[in-house]
């Protein structure tokens, strides 16, 4: 099923606002969302719809949460989301951020209470587009899915990192992505497409390598493994997990582990870290993006490697996939569509009123 992202944002909001969500935080929580979908990125798109409605429903999701600044100095701030949409919280952290580093040069943002922040790389692309440099760690509030290097069982989060440059004259270079070999969520697109995952991303709770997805969330649990697989080189994946650890839950001194241990309920989804440098206080802000196209330049006229066609940067094909889906509409798995359908028609949304779930991959526009 196509349809074009302005139709399937309107869409995601009418959805968040029969649910209780303020006009303004289910504007920001919709375009995050078909924005990941336009990237390509679908594990962090709409198809998280259904698992926000029932967190919402569990009243882990607060919808008319206030988020707010509670703790500040000129170069550092304390934004507790107040159990909202993380994407919500997130933005504002990425403003304050912004704002601080124009007069101190660096400044970072840490979250409390919030729930899921989406794509870490929406906040750190957004700083590099008001031409700073973006940093940026979360933390999953929870006893898995990663298996530290040498462990059996899940200890750690997804725990993604983004980095984002302004580049003069052209999109941002863009790295994000998870510590673990994959996101969580890329399972469930797989799982919605009906496909397998590649070798050597999961194994099911008894320690087995699968390429089942769904294996993973069988009793016992299954495990990611973390970046490098199968491979030695786990241990630095593993590594990079638990510093995202250390610097978000950690800073903000919720001990998080010690709660799940003794069976309390988690209140809290991600922990984020958020940096902006100003690059005015350095080199200068348009010698520093220059610098930046001269670099990518540089690396994007290696010779390609057989099999390949062209050297990419960290972020260019997403964008790539942004503009294309732009024009061509973004292409949703049968699932994902029909779940949409089924909470709208449930929630009394106007644009799904006397729709049926379809299998025929149409354009649709309404």
């Amino acid at each position: 099923m196509k349809i074009r992202a302005e139709v399937l944002t309107e869409d995601t909001k009418e959805i968040l606002t029969k649910l209780g969500v303020p006009e303004d935080a289910a504007q920001t929580v919709a375009e995050e969302l078909v924005r990941s979908n336009l990237m390509g990125v679908d594990s962090h798109g709409v198809l998280r719809i259904p698992r926000y409605v029932k967190q919402i429903q569990d009243g882990f999701i607060k919808p008319d949460a206030n988020v707010k600044v509670v703790k500040e100095s000129p170069s550092t701030a304390i934004i507790d989301a107040d159990c909202g949409f993380g994407h919500v919280a997130a933005r504002k952290m990425a403003q304050v951020v912004c704002e601080k580093a124009a007069k101190t040069g660096i400044a970072c943002a840490l979250s409390m209470n919030s729930t899921h922040i989406g794509r870490a790389g929406a906040y750190t692309e957004w700083i590099a587009r008001q031409g700073m440099i973006g940093f940026a760690v979360a933390a999953v509030y929870t006893q898995g899915p990663l298996a530290p290097y040498g462990a059996a069982e899940g200890k750690l989060g997804t725990n993604p990192i983004s980095w984002a440059v302004p580049r003069y004259g052209a999109d941002p270079v863009i790295m994000d992505g998870a510590t673990t070999i994959a996101a969580e969520g890329k399972l469930r697109a797989y799982i919605q497409k009906g496909m397998q995952v590649p070798e050597g991303w999961i194994r099911d709770g008894h320690g087995n390598n699968t390429t089942n997805p769904e294996d993973f969330y069988k009793e016992p649990k299954g495990t990611i493994l973390p970046i490098g697989g199968l491979n030695a080189g786990a241990a630095k994946g593993s590594a990079l997990s638990i510093m995202c650890d250390m610097f978000s839950i950690a800073l903000a001194n919720d001990d998080y582990w010690t709660a799940l241990k003794e069976g309390g309920k988690l209140k809290a989804e991600n922990g984020f870290f958020l940096m902006a440098v100003n690059p005015e206080f350095f080199c200068g802000t348009l010698a520093y993006e220059k610098q930046v196209d001269n670099h990518a330049r540089f690396i994007k006229d290696a010779k390609p490697a057989e099999g390949f066609d062209e050297v990419l940067l960290p972020g260019e094909f997403e964008f790539r996939q942004a503009k294309k889906k732009e024009q061509e509409g973004i292409d949703l798995p049968e699932e994902t569509w029909n779940g949409l359908v089924s909470i709208g028609q449930k929630l009394g949304c106007k644009w799904s009123a006397g729709l049926e779930t379809v299998k025929a991959k149409e354009f649709v526009q309404f």
